[in-house]
C-alpha cells in the first residue's frame, strides 16, 4: 500500500482535479485506489460522482472500511464531508492533538489491500499537512508555472524539511509537479527554467499541460481521461501514473 500526499503552497493550482484524475489513471492499470479528501472544501466528491446532497465524510464518520464510497470511475474515496463551523473547529483541534490520526487510521484499511492511497490536502501550512506527511511515504508538490507558485515553493519545501525532523514522519521522497503548463507562454517557460535551476533533482520528469478539456469534462461529470483519452492532459496524467507505478 503506497500512500501519496498531494500538497501545495498556494491554492488554485488544480490539485484536487489532478488527484482525482491521477487516481482514475492508476485504476486503469488494474490498481486498487483510494482517495481521501483532507481538504475542508470537500471537493473530491464533485470529481468522483458523489451525490451532492450527501453530507457524509471523515469528519463525522472517520476513516474506516464501512465509510468508503465507490465511484463510478473504478476509484474508492472518502470525502471530507459537509460540516458546521463548530464541527470543523473541534475536528481540527483533535488533529492538532493527534498528528498521526490519519496514519493510524490507514492501518485499519490494510485488509482491503489498496495499491495506492492518495491524500488530497488544503494549500499551505494547515493542521492537515502534518497528518498527510506522517501518513505518506511520498509527496507531490503541485505548482503552477507562475511567480506566486515559484515564491511559495521555497516556503513549502522549508516547511517539509522541518516536518521531516519529526520521528513520526515517514516521508521518503518529495517531487515537484508542474500543473497547467502553458507552452506558448514566455513567462511560464521562464518560471519552469528557474524551477529546474533551483530544484532540478526534485522536479518530476513530466508536466501536466493546461487543457481546456479538463474543466469541460468536469462540467459533464466525467474525468478528462474518459472524456477524451487523447487530450494533452490525459496523456500527461497517464505519463505521471506510469512514472509513479514504475517507482514502487
Amino acid at each position: 500500500m503506497q500512500v501519496i500526499s498531494l500538497i501545495s503552497g498556494k491554492g488554485g493550482v488544480g490539485k484536487t482535479t489532478l488527484t482525482s484524475n491521477l487516481a482514475i489513471a492508476l485504476s486503469q492499470r488494474n490498481k486498487r485506489v483510494l482517495v481521501i479528501d483532507l481538504d475542508p472544501q470537500n471537493a473530491v466528491r464533485h470529481h468522483l460522482g458523489m451525490d451532492p446532497y450527501d453530507d457524509a465524510g471523515l469528519v463525522r464518520e472517520g476513516i474506516f472500511p464501512e465509510v468508503i464510497f465507490e465511484s463510478p470511475f473504478g476509484v474508492d474515496f472518502i470525502p471530507f464531508g459537509r460540516v458546521t463551523e463548530e464541527e470543523l473547529l473541534e475536528f481540527e483541534a483533535g488533529l492538532e492533538a493527534r498528528p498521526t490520526w490519519v496514519a493510524t487510521a490507514l492501518q485499519g484499511l490494510q485488509s482491503i489491500d489498496y495499491d495506492y492511497i492518495l491524500l488530497d490536502t488544503p494549500p499551505g501550512a494547515t493542521v492537515y499537512l502534518p497528518q498527510a506527511l506522517n501518513a505518506a511515504a511520498r509527496a507531490l508538490i503541485v505548482v503552477l508555472t507562475d511567480a506566486a507558485s515559484y515564491s511559495s515553493l521555497r516556503k513549502i519545501l522549508k516547511l517539509l524539511a522541518e516536518y521531516k525532523k519529526d520521528p513520526a514522519n515517514r516521508m521518503a521522497t518529495t517531487h515537484i509537479l508542474l500543473n497547467q503548463m502553458q507552452e506558448d507562454s514566455e513567462l511560464a517557460q521562464q518560471v519552469r527554467a528557474a524551477m529546474m535551476d533551483s530544484y532540478g533533482s526534485k522536479m518530476a520528469p513530466m508536466v501536466i499541460h493546461r487543457d481546456a478539456l479538463v474543466p469541460e469534462a468536469l462540467a459533464y461529470e466525467r474525468s478528462v481521461l474518459q472524456y477524451d483519452p487523447h487530450a494533452q492532459a490525459s496523456r500527461d496524467i497517464q505519463h505521471l501514473a506510469d512514472w509513479l507505478a514504475s517507482r514502487n
